[in-house]
This record gives C-alpha cells, sequence and structure tokens, in this order.
C-alpha cells in the first residue's frame, strides 16, 4: 500500500478546519488543509462566547486578539416586544466548579478566520488551493480525498483521515457517507443583514456587547458592533414574511427592521448602510452519523441550529479541539482505529443543550425569562459562556428544567 501523504486531510479552513490543523500540527501529525477561498473573505461577524477565551488561548491566538481592536463584550442584553421582557446574560469564565465575570470579544471574521489560518500555515500545515471534489476509498473506509486546482487539475490526497469541516456545505453528507440531512424546525426563516452606522448600541461600558430584538416567534434582530462605529445589523424573520415584489435588497432590509421590535425601530432610525446587504435562508438542519472508518465531520458539517445566542465559533473550536484529540490518539495506536465514540458524545451533549435553551426561547419566553432574570441567571451566563463540552453541563440546574419541560410538552424525546 503507498503511504498517505498526510495524516489528515481537512476540507474547509475555517474556524474549525484552521483550529483542527493548529492542534494535530501540536500533536506533530501532518495536515493538509483544502480551500477554495483567498483570506481574508467575506463572512458575518461573529460573537465570541467566553469559553472561546480559553481555547484561542490554546491556539496561539491572543495576541491577534489584544491588537486586532475588536470590540470587547461583556455580555447580551435581550429586549422583547414588551419592555419589562428584558435580561442582561454577562460573559462569565469557567474555571473548574467556579465562575468569575470576563470579557471577550466581536471580531470581525474576516479578519479573525484569516489570522486563525495564518497561524495553522506557520505551524506547518500545508494548504491547497483547491475545491474537494470527491473521497478516496478502499474496502469501505475514507482514504483520502479527490481535489480540483485552481488550474482545472484533479489530483487525490491520501490521508489516514478526512475530517469535513467545509460548514453549512456539509461536503460528506452530501456524498452520501453520514446520514442524510434533518430538518429541525427552523430551516424556514430568512435572515438579511448588512453593515450599519449610526445604529444607537447600549450605553456605557456595554457598548461592545451584544444586543438581541425580539418580538413574537421566530422574528428576531441581531446587533453586533464590529468596530467603534460599525454594527452588524441583521433580521431574521419566517420565510415569504420578506417579499421582493420588485424591490431591492436596501428596501427589503429597511422594511424589515420595522418588523421586530419597537426598541430596534427607534434605535435604527438613523442608521446608513456602510456595505452590502445580503439575506440567507433554510439554514438549520442536523446530520446523524457523522463519523465513519477514517472519517469524521466537525462543527457546522452536521450540525446547524438557529444561531441567536452565537455559539457558532464556540462550537467549531471545542469540536476541532476534541477531533484533533480523538483522530491523535486512533493515529498512535493503529489496532484500534477511529476511536470516534467520545467525540460524537460530546458533540451531541454540546448540541442537545443548544437545542434546549432555543426551543425554549422560542416556544416558552416567559419560562425563559424567569430563568435568565429572576431564578437562574448563573446558570443562564453558565451556558451562554459556551461551557456545553462536559458531562456536567447536563447537571445544570437551568438545563435540567428546559429539558423536562421540553420532554413533558413532546418538544423532544426522552
Amino acid at each position: 500500500m503507498i503511504a498517505p501523504d498526510c495524516d489528515v486531510a481537512i476540507i474547509g479552513a475555517g474556524p474549525a478546519g484552521a483550529a483542527l490543523a493548529i492542534h494535530l500540527r501540536k500533536a506533530g501529525r501532518s495536515v493538509v488543509l483544502v480551500e477554495k477561498e483567498s483570506f481574508p473573505r467575506h463572512h458575518i461577524g461573529e460573537s465570541l462566547t467566553g469559553e472561546c477565551v480559553g481555547l484561542l488561548d490554546e491556539l496561539g491566538m491572543s495576541d491577534h486578539l489584544r491588537t486586532a481592536a475588536y470590540p470587547v463584550k461583556r455580555g447580551v442584553t435581550v429586549t422583547g416586544a414588551n419592555s419589562r421582557a428584558r435580561f442582561w446574560v454577562p460573559v462569565e469564565a469557567c474555571e473548574g466548579s467556579s465562575r468569575r465575570p470576563a470579557t471577550t470579544w466581536q471580531v470581525r471574521r474576516d479578519e479573525f478566520d484569516a489570522a486563525l489560518l495564518d497561524k495553522a500555515v506557520a505551524m506547518g500545515a500545508e494548504l491547497v488551493r483547491g475545491t474537494c471534489r470527491d473521497v478516496t476509498r478502499d474496502d469501505g473506509r475514507v482514504t483520502g480525498i479527490v481535489v480540483r486546482g485552481e488550474a482545472g487539475d484533479r489530483h487525490a490526497i491520501a490521508s489516514h483521515y478526512v475530517a469535513d469541516c467545509s460548514g453549512q456545505k456539509t461536503f460528506l453528507a452530501g456524498k452520501g457517507l453520514t446520514g442524510p440531512k434533518s430538518r429541525t424546525g427552523y430551516e424556514n426563516q430568512t435572515a438579511v443583514f448588512a453593515q450599519v452606522r449610526g445604529l444607537v448600541r447600549d450605553p456605557g461600558e456595554r457598548d461592545g456587547s451584544t444586543h438581541i430584538f425580539y418580538g413574537e416567534r421566530h422574528h428576531w434582530a441581531w446587533s453586533i458592533p464590529l468596530s467603534k462605529d460599525v454594527t452588524s445589523l441583521g433580521i431574521v424573520l419566517p420565510k415569504g414574511a420578506l417579499r421582493r415584489d420588485g424591490r431591492d435588497l436596501q428596501q427589503i432590509f429597511r422594511d424589515a427592521l420595522g418588523k421586530v421590535n419597537g426598541e430596534l425601530i427607534e434605535r435604527s432610525r438613523d442608521v446608513e448602510l456602510c456595505g452590502e446587504v445580503e439575506t440567507i435562508s433554510n439554514y438549520s438542519y442536523s446530520i446523524e452519523n457523522f463519523t465513519g472508518p477514517g472519517f469524521l465531520c466537525v462543527g457546522d458539517s452536521h450540525r446547524f441550529f438557529d444561531p441567536i445566542f452565537s455559539f457558532g465559533v464556540l462550537i467549531a473550536l471545542q469540536e476541532a479541539r476534541l477531533a484533533a484529540q480523538v483522530i491523535d490518539r486512533s493515529l498512535a495506536d493503529p489496532a484500534h482505529p477511529d476511536q470516534f465514540d467520545g467525540f460524537v458524545e460530546a458533540s451531541m451533549r454540546a448540541q442537545r443543550v443548544v437545542e434546549y435553551v432555543i426551543r425554549t426561547f422560542w416556544d416558552y419566553p416567559f419560562a425563559f425569562l424567569r430563568l435568565a432574570h429572576f431564578t437562574h441567571q448563573s446558570d443562564i451566563a453558565e451556558i451562554f459562556s459556551g461551557r456545553l463540552y462536559t458531562p456536567e453541563v447536563m447537571e445544570i440546574e437551568a438545563v435540567r428544567l428546559m429539558r423536562e419541560m421540553l420532554h413533558r410538552t413532546g418538544q423532544i424525546a426522552a
């Protein structure tokens, strides 16, 4: 048998792929990253959770975060249609069983993603510009990928493992290696968004923090500061609520601002667009059986839920860390390959908690408000900070209460 070209071939060089490459290089493993886009690439701005701070420090990204002049995030304000339905969730850092107030960042994803990829390449990951077209197999096991290069040439890259970090492209699912995509009940939504100036942000130290506005089920908006005067502003509505009727996207965006929340209307009266208006839809899915002989899926390549509470980068970084551990362990023990059970268990547990939070927030808003603002503020802060990947997360009382309520009302299975 011909020796593989690398230990791990990674499809996609976004946060999940770049972080996985860095962890594997730190473990001494050879890595090929395949990415068709040139970085910096445009991407929706991202709000980091408190747990991201330690994860990024492990990846050697602390200097970048300190020097990039990203807005400092101290928490999340959530404002409902009723002025009394408002609560604040502070950023916390969790150390063992203790928690303390902390800060994190709102990152400009074009800069952040490019810096993370640069770190991976500096660590020795090989970056191949091209598009992954297929996988190679031997007796049912994935043994590499087929890449079409920028010049149109096709060549195979042999590897011990293939990691799908292609995000919402869900490459391996498209090739039939995983279970099929399943709907989660949040896929029929449309987001229209842009970067703006002139939005009234929260006062004082909270100026750099996230603000979420909601009106009714699946009608919400985000405000994420990207610099001193530029804010990412997006509105999410049920599919079909924003009809084009001959209007351009700027007109649709202006119209959407009036469909969610009265306070958002007041804050956005003087906004000026400083970039193109964009829209996405049908972005919620779940994929089962996302590991198999010679492959695994990381982050959005196997699950993407309602993004309202900005767990995206946290999930990418945590799953990259866990995936690197199980791949390294499997490579060190060829007699027992594909030791993925722990990765699958931790990933599914975290995703279940995210589902509990989202479903409770939308379907039982008063119950969620009670937990977040009155009875279990500390629990909700711990969840929002992203402490999702330990077995103990299921023992958090607020998690237990949400799970029991959703089960009792038939929203989830036992």
